[in-house]
């Protein structure tokens, strides 16, 4: 959705001509739901914009500057999320100082700041107006048989395998033609080798892939790993021509 809006971080200005709302996972507490506000300086696909990994992604690798209102408890909390500034930049406000009205599936109003403020070094302002549908991230329903069968075909499936046993052979060429160009760039240094260690000790042993969505450039892996007592989501990528690791997350049954 187009909007007229503007982050400004040391005076240098950002169009955030998209503003999204979503329910989702709360980031330090995933079993509590969220409202969120995010106004963007690019359009993000309908996945995208739903799902808290991808948002972080996007700003991670200078895709993205956004501003993120989060909704909690009457008050606000704020993140500026940018490749700008090399601080994390984020505060919180209590009572709520926009006006916003807030249904089950919609906000509208206004999201401005008094006056400029400062971040350490950093100087900062956002405003942007607000209507949007609040989204919420439709959950896939467990793998089935038939999609563990369908995922052992599948050439995402066979790419993170491979970076598996290039991993735990400590295969350092191998490794930086599996992972996305940012984390090849952490391989190609003199402290990989203690980092390594460290991430073999932390990989779940005999890892299955029980469903492979894949669309377009992207894919989701569902995996299993220890025995089936650690569940994880693995994000794949194509990237000339090949399916790269881009993030796994694991937990505990």
């Amino acid at each position: 959705m187009a909007a007229p809006g503007k982050l400004v971080l040391d005076g240098k200005s950002y169009d955030l001509s998209h503003v999204y709302a979503r329910r989702s996972p709360d980031v330090f507490n995933p079993k509590k739901m969220t409202t969120y506000i995010l106004a963007s300086d690019i359009e993000l696909s309908p996945v995208d914009r739903v799902d808290n990994d991808a948002i972080r992604e996007l700003t991670w690798n200078g895709k993205m500057n956004a501003v993120e209102i989060e909704l909690n408890d009457g008050g606000i909390s704020w993140r500026i999320l940018t490749s700008h500034s090399k601080m994390s930049m984020s505060g919180s406000k209590s009572p709520n100082p926009f006006a916003l009205q807030v249904t089950p599936e919609r906000i509208r109003g206004t999201v401005k700041m008094e006056a400029p403020d400062k971040l350490g070094d950093t100087s900062y302002y956002y405003e942007f107006p607000v209507d949007a549908v609040i989204e919420k991230k439709v959950e896939a329903p467990p793998p089935t048989a038939a999609d563990k069968v369908a995922a052992q075909s599948a050439a995402s499936t066979k790419a993170y395998q491979a970076y598996l046993v290039v991993l735990m052979k400590g295969d350092k060429a191998g490794l930086m033609k599996a992972v996305d160009p940012e984390k090849a760039k952490m391989i190609d240094t003199p402290e990989f080798p203690e980092m390594l260690k460290f991430i073999q000790s932390m990989q779940p042993k005999n890892v299955t892939v029980l469903r492979a969505t894949e669309s377009g450039d992207k894919a989701e892996l569902v995996v299993s790993g220890n025995a089936g007592s650690e569940a994880g989501t693995v994000k794949m990528q194509k990237i000339n021509g090949a399916w790269i690791v881009m993030k796994e997350s694991w937990k505990k049954r």
